[in-house]
């Protein structure tokens, strides 16, 4: 079949729909950002760390005991994103969002609450991660695929600078509010936050949204229209599990190795300023990443990119294990490694969309950023865990680097996009 041929069986939703970043159109990546600023991320995620041990002081446990707060809320993450990307693609992430956003400002001001009861602490957590879950880039950025088409990757970049905003700012709030107030009214006040912003947010883009891109649940055509995959449809594919896996992977290693890399450089004899400038290298490398890889993402073919920025994981790591004792190679390792992880957060909504269409976009979406999720949780347990038995990171780095390579060779097996999914512009990529 010709390009040509190919344009004319396209759904008309996804040729005509209008699609210029402005207007009303750009204030709903405006909404979005703003969502993800205010959202489970940047509000609980990034602030865990810095309440771990002042929680772990006032309850009298370890700080394995608090530890277990993030890891069961990057669990409730992982199964909540799929569940919130179901039921919205049934009755809308207006909803949706609307919920989880109110229930995930509940259970942290709850957490400001709570006794030194690890069942309630766990509890709690998971509940956090779960409700959160829709407040995430499962949720905010599960909305644009709808609104845009040609200038998709421009939209997911442009909103996915909410979680780098709020990534950086909220530990440095976090810091200064719990010296200040300690850890119980500091989650008071960012359950303030996560309401007030995430409701403003909420106006902005649903005040916005286009009227094509709304979903009606009461009129079955409204889904069926749509071109597009269901969930049972796309988990029969190999593409749906080969995402899936190398998402897993990717998330695991490179994580992994963002939150070892201050054990690594103090380990190397590298002073407590090395270690936290390289912490921010890989924050400002995931930003840029995130912005850059969204308008690379409409010019150029989705796989090739993926390859690109898994291979600057893989030098990444590879730079860890032959130059162990050069502070400025540190540095660029840990600009390659944010890099890295950074293009990813754009990759899975946009393959998402690419590869099976619009008809059930939450549910895949959120399947495929819980496999993410599940393996950003997993990678610094198991490097903990290497390091343990080894006394040495190389080894974990050198499987690390080894399985980015394997990444990226793999994803090239995604092949064409489909024509019957094709966005505006698709014509100059590759396209079966």
């Amino acid at each position: 079949m010709r390009i040509e041929d190919s344009i004319e069986v396209i759904s008309p939703l996804a040729v005509t729909a209008p699609d210029s970043m402005t207007g009303p159109r750009l204030w709903v990546v405006i909404g979005a950002a703003l969502g993800l600023t205010f959202g489970f991320g940047p509000i609980f995620f990034s602030t865990a760390g810095i309440f771990l041990k002042p929680m772990a002081e006032s309850f009298q446990w370890t700080r394995a005991d608090v530890a277990m707060l993030p890891m069961l809320a990057m669990t409730g993450t992982a199964i909540g994103a799929p569940i919130a990307g179901y039921v919205a693609d049934r009755i809308g992430w207006s909803k949706v969002i609307g919920l989880g956003m109110s229930l995930f400002a509940a259970f942290v001001l709850a957490l400001a609450f709570a006794p030194a009861s690890r069942l309630y602490v766990a509890i709690i957590g998971f509940a956090i991660g779960l409700t959160g879950a829709a407040t995430t880039a499962a949720g905010y950025l599960a909305i644009l695929p709808r609104v845009f088409d040609s200038r998709l990757g421009m939209a997911l970049g442009l909103g996915m600078l909410g979680t780098g905003v709020g990534g950086f700012l909220a530990p440095v709030v976090a810091g200064k509010l719990g010296a200040i107030y300690g850890w119980r009214v500091s989650y008071v006040m960012f359950s303030a936050l996560a309401f007030i912003f995430g409701v403003i947010a909420h106006r902005i883009i649903f005040s916005n949204l286009p009227e094509e891109s709304r979903v009606n649940p009461t009129r079955s055509q409204d889904r069926t229209d749509i071109a597009g995959m269901t969930l049972t449809e796309a988990l029969g594919t190999y593409r749906f599990w080969l995402i899936a896996i190398v998402m897993f992977l990717i998330s695991m290693v490179i994580l992994g190795g963002f939150v070892h890399l201050a054990p690594f450089a103090t380990d190397r004899g590298f002073g407590g300023d090395v270690a936290a400038s390289a912490a921010g290298i890989v924050g400002a490398g995931l930003a840029v990443s995130r912005v850059g890889a969204g308008f690379i993402l409409d010019r150029f073919f989705a796989p090739f990119i993926a390859l690109i920025a898994f291979v600057l994981g893989a030098i990444g790591f590879m730079i860890l294990v032959w130059f162990p004792n050069s502070p400025a190679l540190l540095l660029a390792a840990a600009l390659l490694l944010g890099v890295s992880t950074g293009s990813e957060g754009d990759l899975i909504p946009y393959l998402a969309r690419t590869y099976f269409g619009k008809r059930s976009l939450g549910a895949i979406y959120g399947g495929l950023f819980g496999a993410a999720t599940i393996g950003g949780a997993a990678g610094p347990f198991v490097y903990g865990l290497t390091f343990d038995y080894f006394k040495s990171y190389t080894p974990i780095h050198q499987v690390s680097a080894f399985l980015c390579v394997v990444c990226a060779a793999a994803i090239l097996a995604l092949g064409k996009y489909p024509a019957a999914y094709a966005r505006q512009g698709d014509a100059r990529v590759f396209r079966a």
